[in-house]
């Protein structure tokens, strides 16, 4: 949080002689830490412990710890290093990884790449964020494919996507089709992230976020009927919305289904 100072996180690694002390010093150190990993440094050689903790674990707990856990293993005290760790955002790290994808004619990028859109394609820039969609999960990148296949035959006027997400599938449909987006999610974080993006994309005027349960929000319900519903959620919460969205559907419309285990497949068949 902004104007806050956050305790970073420290490093505490101990040398072994074997696994089996290894796993005594990890229970011993438990108490102090929120996480811990143990490594052969080389085949049939030492062990090194890793825990991390959440700011300067307390001296005088750290060294009764490694007495008691010497103790229990039978060995001499080891050489214990306590550091703290640099600061990382993760989040633009991952962003910085994420590479790019194709799907049809879309073409996924982050804000860290730095070559031209392939010709013929439709770019779209979404970076990892707090909001899940950026065309890496299967269930997302096959929701691109079957829109990307639909804009060969079908006029769509009225399309919604249920569950939006970052609004990768919106701003897919944005793509294919000069429509307005009604898009809709459970979470108010995922509706400010779709926004952004639209807005970053350009595409701000053609998607209409709104925080919604279902079709709770009378948004919804008021702009349909729609002729294309998309809806990459889960399969428990996909059969609970068979019926509205049956009813929010026209005659002829196209429904695409995703988030769910091909195990699952029959299940939301059935719903619906």
């Amino acid at each position: 949080m902004s104007g806050i100072a956050m305790s970073p996180t420290w490093k505490i690694e101990v040398l072994l002689p074997s696994q089996e002390a290894a796993e005594t010093f990890g229970l011993a150190l438990d108490a102090l830490c929120f996480a811990a990993a143990a490594f052969e440094v080389v085949p049939d050689g030492p062990w090194r412990l890793e825990c991390y903790c959440d700011g300067m674990p307390d001296n005088d707990a750290l060294v009764a710890a490694i007495a008691i856990a010497c103790a229990q293993a039978d060995i001499p005290e080891p050489k214990v290093t306590c550091i703290p760790l640099p600061e990382v955002d993760w989040v633009s790290e991952n962003q910085k990884s994420f590479k790019p994808i194709r799907a049809g004619r879309y073409f996924v990028h982050s804000s860290h790449y730095e070559e031209q859109v392939p010709p013929g394609c439709w770019g779209m820039m979404i970076d990892a964020a707090t909001a899940f969609g950026t065309g890496e999960h299967g269930t997302t990148k096959g929701c691109l494919l079957a829109i990307n296949d639909l804009a060969k035959s079908v006029d769509i006027r009225r399309p919604l996507d249920l569950g939006c997400g970052t609004g990768i599938l919106s701003m897919g449909i944005a793509r294919a089709w000069p429509v307005t987006v009604m898009a809709g999610d459970i979470d108010p974080e995922a509706v400010r992230v779709t926004r952004f993006n639209a807005r970053r994309n350009g595409l701000g005027d053609q998607i209409d976020a709104v925080v919604s349960t279902g079709f709770s929000n009378q948004v919804l319900g008021q702009n349909g009927p729609y002729d294309l519903i998309v809806a990459n959620i889960l399969a428990n919460p996909l059969k609970r919305l068979s019926r509205p969205i049956r009813k929010h559907l026209l005659p002829g419309g196209v429904v695409i289904l995703s988030g769910l285990l091909a195990s699952q497949e029959m299940y939301v068949r059935a719903a619906f």
